[in-house]
């Protein structure tokens, strides 16, 4: 029995260290993971013991909790953290948060602020305040809505799109949202300009406008609908997340611009907003 519990945590210690290596190829602020490692980590999660101490654990439904520690090493996910985050999520439409089946919190202050895909997520859980963590949690989880919630249903017919090698078909969802302004995964339409997107990050690709669109959504509302004003795919990607994401739901939140339409920020998850408000709603 030693020796199984011995074995599965050297194939978690190889599996977390595939990724941090696979991080270092991505934009520091913001990451999709490699398909491999998160297969790897898709299987539900038994409890883990290491000279009689549960390093991690299944806890809260279909979402596992872990925690990595600045040296790489594993640590004991912190209850009221725990409870924050759940609490958050609960405030998202429950089929957006179905895929996520890992989230891992890193303690180490030199780590990426965040990584999001298909069914996992990794936030780093020093050097942020509570706002700007759960800004980042919810660009996350845009993710895990555009890769998992919005999946295709048929791989029949290939589109002219890509997430890194592997195709995406005709029959996903998301590309209505990806073809307003984006000709395939890396090249933007002609016609498309700087004011088409709510923000810099979200012109880097078509993954990024979406989960940039996402968060801005969610946390400011009254600000993406305000700017709706300064252009049609503007308007339309906001109509996207309304009637295709959000099943017509809207969010009392941010506030409603009345200058500096033509101005875009560079990263919405450091935008100021009301976190209590939010969690009253």
């Amino acid at each position: 029995m030693l020796f199984k519990v011995f074995s599965l945590f050297l194939v978690i210690q190889f599996a977390s260290f595939a990724l941090w290596q696979g991080v270092q190829a991505w934009n520091k602020n913001d990451l999709k993971p490699v398909s491999a490692v998160e297969e790897a980590v898709e299987e539900p999660v038994k409890p883990i013991v290491v000279d009689d101490q549960v390093i991690r654990e299944p806890d809260l439904g279909h979402v596992r909790f872990a925690a990595r520690d600045e040296k790489a090493g594993y640590r004991i996910v912190d209850t009221e953290k725990k409870e924050e985050i759940v609490t958050v999520l609960k405030k998202l439409p429950e089929y957006h948060t179905k895929t996520l089946k890992n989230l891992i919190l890193d303690y180490n202050p030199d780590a990426h602020r965040g990584l999001g895909g298909k069914s996992m997520i990794i936030l780093r859980a020093v050097n942020m305040d509570s706002e700007e963590f759960f800004g980042v949690m919810i660009h996350e989880i845009g993710h895990n809505v555009d890769l998992g919630a919005l999946s295709e249903t048929d791989e029949e017919v290939v589109s002219e799109f890509k997430d890194d090698k592997k195709p995406i078909y005709e029959s996903d969802p998301s590309l209505g949202f990806y073809r307003i302004s984006w000709q395939n995964e890396q090249k933007r339409k002609n016609e498309a300009s700087n004011l088409d997107f709510v923000s810099g990050y979200a012109m880097t690709d078509p993954f990024e406008d979406f989960a940039e669109t996402y968060v801005y959504y969610v946390l400011h509302n009254k600000d993406f609908k305000s700017k709706t004003q300064t252009s049609e795919a503007l308007l339309k990607k906001y109509q996207f997340m309304k009637n295709e994401v959000f099943r017509s739901q809207e969010f009392d939140t941010g506030e409603y611009l009345t200058d500096k339409l033509s101005s875009r920020p560079w990263d919405i998850t450091v935008l100021n907003y009301d976190l209590d408000h939010f969690l009253s709603l």
